[in-house]
């Protein structure tokens, strides 16, 4: 190990535990126990339910737990003190974890150990999962929920991430990656500048470098020739166009509309959508007008009907929308507005 890398695993070493001028702060601590209980409390609300079984001749922990919340994900410090075995992780919580060992050993499904640098990821919601760590173990563990990772992936790519690729668990990163980088990066923004990443932007920008690290993992692991083609950074006039829609969707811009919005013909940007987002771009405005009126109709009040919702959003033939929305959702446009007031 060279010197940045020991310098990059030092620095996580101390992740949640210094300020920005290295002096011991407590700002991060949520818990510090012996009992199995209290334990069981923190890492129920931070991960998910779970079996913990002790091992060896010494049963009583020495716990502590510091977290902080970067976007949708939360980094976690976490020890139990003692020597541990953890199955039976509760999937209907829909969340995933990525196991970043900092000190000690631990073992993965029975098969892979991961020590010092190292990480493995799973999405609990989706596969199996069991962990064993030793007695000396620390982890700065990352947890998120599944739909997060799973918006992410639609909203870059157009299209929803491959069923498989969720079920795919793997060690990765290591000393050197760009992974141990990057958890390096938000250990020291967190240190620098707490308030702006629960408060500000600095937060949703780590954690869509966060997301996309992890989506990028994934697709290299499921073999995802659509994600490597639709990961080719797109031109700005696409992200651009993609803006305007999400600004403008209730109004049904035409395709000319979009296009002059950006500067460029229709032809230009129909074939950088199909080039870069495997879809076209009236494929994708026609997505996002579905789920403007889904999210309406789910926070709609209780004076409100099915047909003020939808013609706020410019649609006539109420039938003709109602087949497109059931063929989307699964269900008719009434069904989901009675099923929230039900």
């Amino acid at each position: 190990m060279d010197t940045q890398e020991a310098t990059v695993l030092h620095s996580l070493q101390n992740a949640l535990l210094l300020d920005a001028q290295g002096v011991p702060t407590q700002r991060h601590r949520v818990l510090e126990s012996c009992d199995w209980d209290e334990i069981a409390a923190s890492t129920d609300s931070v991960y998910m339910p779970f079996r913990v079984r002790p091992l060896g001749t010494v049963h009583k922990p020495n716990s502590f737990h510091y977290t902080f919340d970067i976007g949708g994900f939360t980094l976690s410090r976490f020890r139990y003190g003692t020597g541990v075995w953890l199955d039976d992780f509760a999937p209907e919580c829909g969340r995933g974890i990525v196991m970043n060992t900092i000190h000690g050993n631990v073992e993965h499904d029975g098969s892979v150990w991961t020590g010092a640098g190292e990480s493995f990821l799973v999405d609990v919601s989706r596969t199996g999962y069991a962990v064993m760590a030793d007695h000396d173990h620390i982890q700065l563990n990352l947890s998120f929920p599944h739909q997060l990772l799973a918006d992410l992936y639609e909203r870059w790519h157009g299209l929803p991430a491959p069923d498989g690729m969720w079920k795919l668990k793997f060690k990765f990163g290591g000393p050197g990656s760009s992974w141990l980088a990057l958890l390096e990066y938000c250990a020291r923004c967190i240190a620098e500048m707490p308030d702006q990443i629960a408060h500000g932007p600095l937060g949703k920008h780590l954690e869509e470098m966060l997301g996309m690290n992890l989506l990028t993992q994934w697709s290299q692991h499921a073999g995802d020739a659509a994600f490597q083609r639709a990961g080719t950074l797109a031109p700005r006039f696409v992200r651009q166009a993609e803006e305007y829609m999400r600004d403008n969707a209730r109004f049904a811009p035409t395709l000319t509309e979009i296009a002059g919005a950006v500067g460029v013909s229709v032809r230009g940007l129909t074939s950088a959508f199909r080039s870069f987002r495997n879809q076209s771009p009236i494929s994708y405005l026609r997505e996002l007008r579905l789920q403007g009126v889904r999210a309406e109709l789910l926070a709609a009040p209780c004076e409100a009907t099915v047909s003020s919702v939808v013609s706020g959003w410019g649609y006539v033939n109420m039938g003709i929308f109602a087949n497109a929305y059931a063929r989307r959702f699964g269900e008719l446009p009434s069904h989901t507005m009675r099923r929230l007031r039900g």
